[in-house]
């Protein structure tokens, strides 16, 4: 539906307000939202209109609806929604934005061919609500013009697409929005939130050593969310975590959400500045989380990841796994794209600092079915890690060959990566030269072989007479 189609039908607000307000509800209206009045008290609501653009509720009156106009949209910030969330504790609230931050608003600013669009972003928006203890409830949004400017029309289209990655609001134009009360989200500085994979039932004894790893952890603080889909008991993890609880390193709670929305679900309830992702099989040795949030702390990245293994088991009747081999991953001293592309089992190897990513998405699926999610590659493609080389710090284990983890959502066709020519070019010629110390070891070795051969009396005689005369039944 178009924008202009959704106001013809009678208003993007009024038709909030009427489709989710029921019959004798309690309702404030503040702003331009004061419209709505006639049509609330012919359901039979109790309505209050307040004077101006803030809401201040009248003695006595408790509001199940608070709908704001666009002037008290406009108004909000920190403390609006303080004054609001004491006077409505208990409140839905219904708003409609114009997204300032939409793609082609930006645009057009850029170019010079509009101005600023007055406002909020839909993403300053909603990070406000989830500080101030608001959960969006009703999230109905129409999708920006396809173009909007001169531009060429390949430039235009990857502009928008590069804003996406980083934030997919801003393809977002207008919308309507129902928010609730919840728990504040706003993020502790320093604390690291670890988010436990459990969706796939893993033995007790595989469970047990995750979880006593993670309690040996150096890190402090540290928050662990076990998730899994709703219905999956966790009471055997909940016994080991009673277990380890007395070592006092970590606090601990579940989420549980719908399948396909559980990392989501975890990462929104996630406290932690610095977030990271594991499965129920994997271990992590005790400094692995440290060098990782040290890394961040000491530097500019957004995002950190280590060196793993790849501990391949073979299942043991009554007992724990038989560990058959550990290959680390990846090798050598740098991080490249390809590694992201061909190991996205890194995904369970990182930690991000969620206040340099922005408004990215750090959960878009769930790893159900062995494939893991493409985060590495989504976050690869905006921001430079650290990679923090040396001895691999944590395992990745799983039944069979590494080649049953190497399962991943294939990366959007149209991701783009932000570089500079100069970079590309520099990888390139490392990449060349790579190349060409390959070739040089290779001859270096054939040079040694041969001379170890003719140092060996008749031998390289031999050789070369074979050599001969399988050239010759070579050629016709």
């Amino acid at each position: 539906m178009s924008t202009g189609l959704a106001r013809e039908a009678g208003g993007l607000l009024e038709t909030l307000v009427l489709g989710r307000v029921g019959a004798r509800a309690r309702v404030g209206l503040v702003g331009e939202a004061r419209g709505l009045a006639g049509a609330l008290r012919e359901r039979g609501c109790e309505v209050y209109e307040a004077t101006g653009p803030d809401w201040k509720a009248p003695p006595g009156f408790s509001a199940s609806f608070v709908v704001l106009g666009e002037e008290g949209v406009a108004r909000l910030d920190a403390t609006a929604l303080a004054a609001l969330r004491h006077g409505a504790p208990e409140a839905e609230v219904l708003f409609t934005l114009r997204n300032a931050g939409a793609a082609s608003a930006l645009l057009e600013t850029l170019v010079g061919t509009a101005p600023a669009r007055p406002g909020l972003s839909e993403t300053a928006l909603l990070a406000l609500l989830r500080e101030a203890g608001y959960r969006v409830a009703h999230r109905q949004v129409w999708p920006c013009a396809p173009r909007t400017t001169a531009l060429a029309e390949d430039a235009e289209r990857s502009l928008r697409a590069l804003l996406a990655q980083l934030s997919p609001s801003t393809q977002v134009e207008e919308g309507a929005y129902a928010v609730v009360p919840d728990a504040p989200a706003a993020l502790v500085p320093g604390l690291l939130s670890v988010v436990l994979w459990c969706g796939e039932a893993p033995s007790q004894g595989l469970l047990d050593e995750a979880l006593f790893s993670l309690a040996c952890q150096e890190q402090h603080p540290l928050e662990l969310i076990l998730a899994a889909p709703e219905g999956q008991d966790l009471s055997a993890a909940r016994a080991l975590l009673e277990r380890y609880a007395r070592l006092g390193t970590f606090t601990a709670r579940t989420v549980h959400a719908a399948p396909g929305g559980v990392l989501a679900e975890a990462v929104r309830q996630a406290r932690g500045q610095y977030l990271s992702f594991l499965d129920a099989r994997c271990v992590v040795y005790p400094g692995h989380f440290t060098r990782l949030v040290r890394a961040l702390e000491e530097g500019p990245a957004a995002w950190a990841v280590a060196r793993a293994f790849h501990t391949e088991w073979v299942p043991t009747v009554g007992g724990l796994p038989y560990v058959r081999a550990k290959i680390p991953f990846p090798l050598g001293e740098r991080l490249e794209l390809e590694h992201l592309l061909k190991d996205p089992a890194l995904f369970l190897a990182l930690v991000v600092d969620r206040a340099r990513v922005g408004a990215l998405p750090l959960a878009t699926d769930d790893p159900a079915g062995g494939r893991l999610p493409d985060l590495p590659v989504r976050l690869g493609a905006l921001f430079e890690p650290v990679f923090v080389a040396g001895i691999a710090s944590c395992e990745v284990r799983q039944e069979g060959a590494p080649a049953s983890v190497r399962v991943t959502s294939p990366p959007a066709a149209e991701t783009w990566l932000l570089r500079t020519v100069a970079v590309w070019e520099e990888r390139v010629a490392r990449a060349r030269e790579e190349g060409l110390s390959a070739r040089e070891f290779r001859h270096r070795l054939v040079d040694d072989l041969n001379a170890r051969i003719r140092a060996v009396p008749g031998v390289h005689a031999t050789v070369r007479a074979l050599a001969e005369r399988l050239k010759q039944r070579r050629e016709p």
